[in-house]
């Protein structure tokens, strides 16, 4: 599975987006996508996705311009001010084409399906993506940016090309479809074979090897020095992070523990953190983590958050100024998500842009009089030592008459410290305040803007991300504001007829039918937090969620599920999501959550179904790093797996269940409740506190000591 670095992805200056304020609007005016609603005042005669924009082209036999973009997109932006603004391109565009534009978050299968056919037309991907598509949607060409005299000479020669020979047309369209239709399949394997599906001899030494030399290939690829993969733009990428903790874990793997606590902390010291406000920008320009691209984004927030907090979990043994970093980077992320993208529905925004008075990064960075002028000499002097001011945090390109700086720590927490003859501990509490004072200052600027749609997936990763970070971290509160964010998507995202829907908004309620995205992550949260609370009903909410999505997306043939609904709105090819990116793939997703749900609901066809769709994603070359979810579920087959099952009273379970998940444990399934709502639970109801582990359904005998069980779990 090919790893694709997709770039170009920061807003627009507020400037591009206000030139023309007395245009007329185009039909986006009326959309709740702060994306699309940013291209209204275009003079392109600009169409949302629609059957009706559809039903025009084939009506006129006109060729379909389809825009994709988001709102955090700098390029995206860059395009519109230097193309799509331009009355003699628009002119153009109107005449010939009809034009569509098209958020990526609101319709990633769109994005998806379209993605894909520029990747394979032109060996490279990123927004904004611009396709030009027959009537029928196929597309023909495609690219990313464009200057406005390589778009309007591009566009000419598509006319004169399907004028001239409408058959080369025609027989390009197909052959690229089918290559869309074939791109991310998997090959699973019949039911029938040699494996033992669904049993715990389906998958043995062989795929052990195959997965340590998977890892072995890829530490050939780390920078050792700072962290993450050896390359430039640099992404948190929590799916490889989460794996190297988890696979560090179970195979006894220092190196891989070490890489991932080496890359989290330079994270976190890096510029890509935003030490004031808390939280990350979406990726470095430089290996360094050093200079962001300056958009914050809720999927990758919301996935660090529960990263972050494993890390400091999983390695009791690290220097203790390392871990109370991890710790204070968690809670700093939880704190901004908190702060800045929660809303009174349950939800969460979406992103913050990255430039704001049409500068990047002007929100954030600090001339050295600015830093000044805020703080005391004292705190400015601590300022300065801890974060280099007008030293290695300098940024030179910054589009500013004075030096300005992206705060960056350049050493450990434990080196500043003792520069200053100070311990770790006191050194933050200095830095508190001083960080309160900047946060108050830069609360004066011009802010960023807001994307302030909700998206059903992202909101589920970060409820995720809030039961980790509440459990591991004893946080009442964080477990409270995920059951919020899950109760929003199961009342107000799930219709009555069961099924999920993508997008919220304010202003326009729940829309768009949902995507496996949706499903995968959202029966995720469920069980996570069903893990940490015992509350059944979302237990049962994700066995329901895992019906409707096998009824509507699984596909029984191919053994795989598509990422839009199979009896839903038809695009040019149908796609699936194999390859983990930024986030979990979908599949990978679904996979995961029917191997969990076998064991709770005693459902063995679902482990059967799981089993085929790991087998079929291990079939792919190089798998690593771009397949580290599948991976993580790898490990659940190869290496012990037990499920523990606490019954009793409710106060008795719930102190059992806080003593004996404080350990990093990624190998354990968790059940427990004082009923027999669920299968797992049948039969093991005694009156006092018992403790099952369990190995593959079948259960030692119960102990009622804590002690005692945590002493089994340690052995194991």
């Amino acid at each position: 599975m090919a790893f694709v670095v997709l770039l170009a992805s920061c807003q627009t200056p507020a400037s591009m987006r206000d030139s023309n304020p007395d245009a007329t609007p185009n039909a986006l005016i009326h959309e709740s996508s702060p994306y699309l609603r940013q291209h209204a005042l275009n003079p392109v005669n600009w169409k949302p996705w629609s059957e009706a924009a559809w039903e025009e082209a084939q009506a006129e036999d006109k060729l379909v311009i389809v825009s994709i973009g988001y709102s955090a997109c700098h390029w995206c932006h860059v395009m519109e001010h230097e193309t799509f603004e331009d009355s003699a391109s628009a002119a153009f565009m109107n005449e010939h084409f009809v034009s569509i534009k098209v958020d990526r978050e609101e319709r990633p299968d769109v994005d998806g399906v379209y993605m894909t056919a520029v990747q394979l037309m032109t060996q490279r991907g990123g927004w904004p993506l611009n396709a030009v598509c027959l009537p029928d949607g196929r597309p023909v060409y495609g690219g990313t940016y464009f200057p406005r005299e390589r778009w309007l000479q591009a566009l000419g020669s598509i006319l004169k090309t399907r004028e001239q020979n409408p058959e080369r047309v025609e027989e390009y369209a197909t052959q690229l479809t089918a290559g869309v239709q074939q791109a991310e399949l998997v090959d699973v394997p019949p039911l029938e074979g040699s494996k033992a599906w669904g049993t715990s001899d389906a998958f043995g030494p062989a795929d052990a090897q195959l997965l340590d030399d998977g890892v072995d290939r890829w530490r050939g690829l780390w920078d050792v020095r700072w962290g993450g993969n050896d390359r430039v733009p640099k992404f948190p990428i929590p799916t490889n992070l989460d794996f190297l903790l988890h696979y560090g874990t179970v195979r006894g793997d220092q190196a891989a523990l070490d890489h991932a606590l080496n890359t989290l902390l330079h994270m976190g010291r890096g510029g890509i953190h935003d030490h004031i406000g808390g939280g990350f920008s979406r990726y470095s320009v430089d290996e360094k983590w050093h200079i962001p691209h300056f958009e914050k984004m809720l999927y990758d927030n919301a996935q660090l958050a529960g990263t972050f907090a494993r890390a400091w979990q999983a390695l009791p043994e690290a220097e203790p100024s390392n871990r109370a970093a991890l710790e204070r980077t968690a809670l700093g992320i939880v704190d901004f998500v908190q702060r800045e993208w929660s809303h009174s529905s349950g939800g969460f925004y979406s992103a913050l842009d990255a430039d704001s008075e049409g500068v990047e990064g002007k929100y954030y960075v600090w001339t050295t009089e600015e830093l000044r002028s805020a703080l005391t000499k004292e705190e400015f002097r601590l300022c300065e030592q801890v974060y280099a001011v007008e030293g290695k945090s300098t940024w030179p390109e910054f589009e500013s008459d004075a030096p300005a700086n992206v705060l960056m720590k350049w050493a450990s927490d434990r080196e500043i410290a003792a520069s200053l003859d100070q311990e770790s501990e006191a050194l933050q509490t200095q830095l508190e305040p001083v960080h309160a004072k900047l946060r108050t200052v830069r609360a004066e600027r011009v802010a960023p803007g807001l994307d302030d749609k909700i998206l059903t997936a992202w909101t589920a990763l970060m409820a995720s991300g809030l039961t980790s970070t509440g459990s591991i971290f004893a946080r009442p509160k964080d477990i409270d504001r995920a059951r919020r964010a899950l109760d929003f998507i199961l009342g107000t995202q799930r219709r009555a007829d069961g099924r999920l829907q993508h997008v919220y908004h304010e202003s326009t309620g729940p829309r768009i039918d949902g995507m496996l995205d949706d499903y995968g992550s959202t029966i995720a949260a469920c069980l996570d937090l069903y893990q940490t609370t015992f509350e059944t009903r979302y237990a049962l909410a994700a066995a329901e969620l895992t019906e409707q999505a096998i009824a509507d997306f699984y596909d029984q043939a191919l053994g795989t599920f598509w990422f839009q609904r199979m009896s839903g709105e038809a695009l040019f090819a149908r796609k699936q999501e194999n390859d983990d990116s930024v986030v979990p793939s979908a599949n990978a997703q679904m996979a995961r959550n029917l191997f969990q749900l076998s064991y709770l609901f005693n459902r063995s066809e679902w482990r059967v179904m799981s089993d085929r769709m790991l087998a079929g994603a291990l079939n792919q070359v190089d798998y690593l790093p771009s397949a580290t979810h599948w991976a993580g579920l790898l490990l659940w087959r190869i290496e012990p797996h037990r499920e523990v099952v606490i019954t009793g009273s409710r106060e008795s379970i719930a102190a059992a269940r806080r003593t004996l998940q404080s350990n990093y444990q990624p190998q354990l399934l968790w059940a427990g409740g004082s009923d027999e709502a669920l299968p797992i639970l049948e039969h093991r109801q005694i009156d006092n506190l018992s403790i099952f582990v369990c190995d593959d359904g079948t259960c030692q005998l119960p102990v009622t000591v804590v002690t005692e069980a945590a002493t089994i779990l340690l052995d194991m």
